[in-house]
């Protein structure tokens, strides 16, 4: 379970020690790691291989010497980053110009071996527990075919429903897939009882797969409701070999219509075998299968994923669990519980089966306005604690059998706040440098997150709010249990109250950061795990008091993400944590030089906690940010890039992101040194009228040029009013390389303006326009603008009339438009009919009439948010 990622991260480590610039590795030092690494190879190969064995087996044992294994590897890993730290330490803070630090790593031969030989001795039981696991009992044929009835009506689902139904009528095989406890089962029993499914099929057969069923099974599953009496013949006679089952079915279903429900199908390859056989054998008639599964299946040729409950379906569906169908009908909530059973309906987020136990727990619980507020607004309520530990009943064999590389993403996922969508970058960016993770061409984080969000379901995209600026997120049921499961085994801890026991927690989370300022939370970090923590993730809202942090005693942090906490200037204890790889924090102090001690630093990000500025005064980095070497990610708001000596060669070859600097940024000896490039986010201040200063701020852009490798700008405006002409901005500031361009507040610039800004970018894919970026009231574009753009963002703007010409925008997809008051018109050419998606939020009641037009017309989806 979590060895996998223990062994990732030591890995990691041992690269990082191996490859630094900074470090220099006296005699034989790094020949000692050098077997570590090889056998962290070794052992992920080995603990691949349970990938590989069936869903029937039971992983107790496997699981209890993973955990034995994860140990012995994160023990390692503290006893080196330890074993460096004081040797670092006094050479920082020596007066000498500290480049590079000598590390003697020789002390640590006994503790290499002791480890290898240890972990190849594990590796070795693991192979043969592995091979040696039990299987779960299967269930009973009668169980498997007790199809159950149907209890109650079917809330929501209806377009779902249509769609199953009139596919198998029309002889076509189908597919219901999506999360554990969407409603998968209860949708394919209803249309197993759809009057015109029982007329149109002669049999039907009910099979509950599960994670045990052999295709021999499955085949006696449905002699037994194809044919009961011959089924009892084949038991008395104990002549139930494939052969016979198949020639037994084959001379009952012939020239006859059959319908077999597979209900929670886990493994695809004893479907494949039986169903082929049956399909073969079945030439005259016709057997259809309706298939649900947790998982996306090979098996499947068309389907449906499962989608949640929209709030008025929760709504509907709690109703009726707690006060009864009929009684829900006619009455709906008691008017003093309605909004409460709102929000707690809300607080399921559309699941069926939290919402179903919850119901269940309510409708036995006093139902007065006191507890069901309790219910309803109490983050940490018993209620849905006990719901949660219910649902996760259900949930847990998903995380137990999911493949080994994606349980440690999959379970610091849990680290967020709940009904919070989260930005899959910024998951990508903190899981990346925590060092559980092995990215790379072929294993990118993208592929991770599609494959627990589209093959696992475990992930929610949420793509249809493309304008929201794409983010996924994952349910609070699923977060329940991967908080539980991740502090269970030390991976990570959610902090709560101060009675949590965080003993060696190798990950701290706080979603209420004032939890710090307990004196018993502040303790018992310090004693229990500050030495050997390795990450501090605070989610909470802003928090604009400062609170000790820094001095709790952390040793060996590699992640600080501390935006939510206002510091008054940067620790100098945070700046002997030379193992970061990632901080961010709020503060409007200087960036002190020692900043560059953080050598293996790769993200940097400081926001101010209020955005005062000097007049006159230009705000700059200092020049030892040159010095930090590993820096991918700059995002300092309101401080520029200082230009280095002209003797000095430094270039920042890694950065690829820089965002929160000023034009002042983009002269041409600042942007040569960081040649690589591909995020640039620009914020300019353009100064009032009544400024004395005559120097163009804008005069530099130019260079932006240079970055050949940049692939996204934005462009922020702030003070639009000023003494400067539009065309102080230069064309030959936005690249041909460019796929994303963000505009934000140029002001009276015309939009023919941007039609030229088009022309230039034949790679731009997603372009996105706010704050008067432009003024005029029609965008004109010509035929042959924009070639490449699939999203095109509009955000308060005075456009009247937006008329794309023929041929311009050929492969638009997204559209999307917000708070454009003026906005009438969307002129439509004929050939954008492929346009899926028109987004209108606040937007004048004239243009959403003639989306709805172009909806109709074009079979467009449209959304639509107004207050009109």
């Amino acid at each position: 379970m979590a060895a996998y990622g223990a062994a990732a991260s030591l890995k990691n480590t041992i690269q990082r020690i191996l490859q630094s610039s900074r470090i220099s590795l006296v005699s034989h030092s790094p020949q000692i790691l050098q077997p570590v690494y090889d056998e962290m190879n070794r052992l992920q190969k080995v603990l691949l291989k349970l990938d590989d064995t069936s869903c029937s087996n039971i992983r107790t044992e496997v699981n209890a010497l993973d955990e034995r294994i994860k140990e012995a590897v994160w023990e390692f890993e503290d006893l080196l980053e330890s074993h460096i730290l004081p040797q670092i330490l006094p050479q920082l803070e020596s007066e000498r110009d500290n480049l590079s630090f000598s590390v003697d790593l020789q002390g640590l031969q006994h503790h290499v071996d002791c480890l290898v030989e240890m972990v190849k001795m594990m590796e070795e039981e693991y192979i043969i527990e592995m091979e040696n696991m039990a299987e779960e009992e299967g269930e009973p044929i009668s169980s498997r075919i007790d199809f159950g009835g149907i209890n109650s009506k079917m809330v929501g689902l209806s377009e779902e429903f249509q769609k199953a139904r009139d596919n198998l009528l029309e002889d076509k095989d189908y597919s219901i897939i999506g999360m554990a406890g969407v409603g998968k089962s209860t949708l394919a029993k209803h249309i197993f009882e759809d009057p015109s499914i029982r007329s149109h099929f002669d049999f039907r057969a009910w099979v509950k797969v599960g994670r045990k069923c052999e295709p021999n099974e499955l085949l006696r599953c449905i002699l037994a409701q194809v044919d009961p009496n011959a089924y009892r013949r084949m038991l008395a006679q104990g002549d139930d070999h494939d052969v016979e089952l198949v020639g037994l079915l084959k001379e009952k279903l012939h020239d006859k219509k059959c319908l077999i429900v597979l209900d929670d199908v886990w493994e695809v390859q004893a479907i494949n075998r039986m169903t082929n056989c049956l399909e073969e054998e079945n030439t005259l008639g016709g057997i259809q299968f309706l298939l649900t599964s947790r998982q996306n299946m090979t098996f499947q040729h068309r389907g449906i994923r499962m989608s949640l409950l929209n709030e008025e379906e929760s709504k509907k569906l709690l109703g009726e669990k707690v006060f009864g169908e009929k009684v829900f009908s006619e009455d709906g909530f008691p008017l003093q519980l309605e909004e409460l059973g709102e929000k707690i309906a809300k607080k399921c987020e559309g699941l069926p089966l939290m919402i179903v136990t919850v119901a269940e727990l309510l409708s036995k619980a006093d139902k007065t306005p006191e507890y069901w507020t309790e219910v309803a607004y109490k983050q940490h309520n018993s209620l849905f604690e006990d719901a949660y530990n219910q649902v996760s009943e259900v949930f847990f064999p998903s995380y137990d059998y999911l493949a080994q590389h994606l349980k440690m993403l999959f379970l610091y996922m849990g680290s967020f706040p709940p009904y919070i969508d989260q930005s899959p970058l910024a998951i990508n960016n903190l899981s990346r440098v925590e060092g559980f993770l092995e990215l790379n061409f072929e294993n990118s984080f993208e592929h991770f997150l599609e494959r627990l969000s589209k093959r696992y379901h475990l992930v929610l995209d949420t793509e249809n709010l493309w304008y929201l600026n794409r983010r996924c997120c994952v349910h609070s049921c699923w977060q329940h249990l991967c908080k539980v499961e991740a502090s269970r085994i030390k991976f990570l801890h959610v902090l709560r109250g101060c009675d949590d026991v965080i003993k060696d927690k190798r990950r701290l989370c706080a979603h209420y950061n004032n939890l710090f300022c307990f004196k018993q939370v502040y303790d018992s970090i310090k004693s229990d795990c500050a030495s050997t923590a390795h990450s501090l993730l605070c989610h909470d809202p802003y928090l604009p008091y400062p609170i000790p942090i820094q001095a709790m005693g952390f040793k060996l942090l590699r992640v600080l993400s501390a935006l939510p906490v206002r510091f008054y200037h940067i620790p100098i204890e945070i700046l002997k944590l030379v193992y970061l790889r990632y901080l961010a924090l709020s503060c409007n102090g200087e960036l002190p030089p020692s900043i560059s001690n953080l050598f293996h630093l790769q993200f940097l990000i400081i926001n101010p906690h209020m955005k005062i500025k000097k007049r006159g005064v230009q705000s700059y980095m200092p020049v030892q940010i040159w010095d930090m070497q590993e820096l991918e990610h700059l995002e300092i708001w309101g401080k520029d890039l200082p230009t280095p000596n002209n003797t000095d060669d430094a270039t920042l070859n890694k950065l690829i992101t820089l965002h929160g600097v000023s034009a002042n940024s983009c002269t041409r000896e600042v942007l040569k040194r960081i040649p690589n490039l591909t995020h640039l986010g620009i914020n300019v201040e353009l100064k009032p009228y009544d400024d004395e200063d005559e120097t163009n701020p804008l005069s530099c852009l130019g260079y932006i040029s240079q970055l050949q490798n940049l692939e996204e700008l934005e462009y922020w405006v702030i003070y639009t009013e000023t003494k400067y002409e539009c065309n102080t901005i230069p064309l030959s500031m936005f690249p041909s390389s460019l796929k994303v361009l963000w505009l934000s507040g140029l002001g009276g610039y015309p939009w023919n303006y941007m039609n030229d800004i088009g022309s230039l970018l034949p790679n731009l894919e997603i372009l996105t326009l706010t704050d008067y970026a432009f003024r005029g009231p029609e965008w004109d574009i010509t035929p042959g603008s924009f070639l490449k753009l699939i999203e095109l963002r509009i955000e308060d703007i005075d456009l009247v009339r937006w008329r794309p010409q023929r041929g311009s925008f050929p492969m638009l997809r997204r559209l999307g438009m917000s708070h454009c008051y003026k906005l009438q018109q969307l002129d439509w050419p004929y050939d954008h009919s492929w346009i899926e998606i028109i987004d209108l939020r606040e937007c004048n009641p004239l243009a959403v009439a003639c989306a709805n037009e172009l909806k109709d017309k074009f079979s467009i989806v449209l959304f639509v948010e107004s207050s009109f």
